[in-house]
């Protein structure tokens, strides 16, 4: 008998009952998407000051390029008029009466090449003097466009660069912000099934007319000693009145 006994408490029917998953409970779960919420809100404020660090450093970069632009404007203006102004000085002028001389002398006498050729010579000269003048005065503007120009090629890089992270944070940023949005929507879901869980137990408790594990007056007269329904009920009109 006793055999027989432990074989029908210990046999698969037990062990099937016994490996069965434990569902956890409303509140565990609740608790376990609070802290998911929670983890994704600080990623994903992490985030957002990582694309407001990189926006700023895009402003930068831009600042930079604006006044790179801006400078290497005025420094190719200037070598522009600084150039103008000695061709049309001493030198300048110089090199453009040699250019003149050389090139009516060569209308005039084509067969004189002697003639032309030192006239050419001579106004080749006088050219790579003016020109040498002109370069000298025009070195450090040249130097500093050159300058501005690499910083501004620099600036437009480092921008489209930042410009891409930002596009790879934003689009990560709305990814967590979507996943959280669900997360909510679960969490408000099992808030709205608990609070009708608990709404219906508690009607089911004023059902009874209970409260602490005493009869209400109202209950009391509701009772009906013609037809009392249970035992507890024939107690009270027969011994409770």
């Amino acid at each position: 008998m006793s055999n027989s006994i432990i074989t029908a408490t210990t046999g698969p029917q037990s062990r099937r009952s016994s490996a069965r998953p434990r569902q956890p409970s409303v509140a565990n779960r609740r608790g376990a998407l609070e802290t998911e919420m929670k983890r994704f809100r600080t990623l994903i404020a992490e985030l957002k000051a990582d694309i407001s660090n990189l926006e700023e450093r895009v402003k930068a970069a831009n600042s930079d390029a604006t006044r790179a632009r801006e400078r290497l404007l005025y420094c190719t203006q200037e070598i522009t008029r600084i150039t103008q102004e000695e061709l049309q000085g001493n030198s300048g002028n110089e090199y453009a009466r040699a250019l003149r001389d050389y090139n009516g002398y060569s209308r005039a006498h084509p067969n004189d090449v002697e003639g032309i050729r030192s006239r050419h010579n001579e106004a080749t000269h006088l050219h790579g003097i003016t020109n040498a003048a002109i370069q000298e005065i025009i070195k450090p503007l040249r130097l500093e466009g050159e300058a501005k120009l690499q910083l501004l090629t620099k600036a437009k890089k480092k921008k489209d660069f930042l410009d891409d992270d930002i596009i790879v944070l934003t689009g990560e940023k709305h990814d967590l912000q979507n996943e959280l949005d669900a997360l909510i929507s679960q969490y408000r879901e099992l808030t709205i099934n608990q609070n009708i869980g608990q709404g219906k137990r508690q009607r089911k408790s004023k059902k009874r007319g209970k409260r602490g594990g005493t009869w209400t007056a109202k209950y009391k007269k509701s009772i009906n000693c013609r037809r009392p329904r249970g035992f507890s009920q024939k107690q009270h009109c027969k011994y409770g009145k």
